[in-house]
């Protein structure tokens, strides 16, 4: 599974329950040393429910640095995708005409 699988596979109040998680955390994370312990259960519950066989340990820095960062990065992909219009094609950027060089004269 990548990114944008599970993302899509999230409903909408999961999606704002994670990314209210995910901001606290970073907006507590800038002001102290430490993680906002809420929100690092939130998101700790959360991994295990979509990863049952990779468990993290909470009390791990490595594992509580790399549970932030997949949330954060899963709640990135959540603002791109509410950014990108529905059925739209992408527009195509018109090929220009390769014109002849002219040749110098001495």
């Amino acid at each position: 599974m990548n990114f944008k699988e599970i993302a899509e596979n999230y409903s909408k109040q999961k999606r704002k329950m994670m990314t209210n998680a995910v901001i606290t955390n970073k907006k507590y994370t800038a002001n102290f040393t430490s993680y906002h312990s809420e929100s690092l259960k939130i998101m700790f519950a959360e991994w295990h429910l979509l990863f049952p066989q990779h468990k993290q340990d909470i009390k791990c820095t490595s594992c509580r640095a790399a549970v932030c960062k997949f949330w954060g990065t899963l709640v990135d992909e959540w603002i791109e995708i509410e950014q990108t219009p529905k059925k739209r094609k992408p527009q195509q950027t018109p090929k220009k005409k390769n014109a002849s060089k002219k040749t110098k004269t001495k």
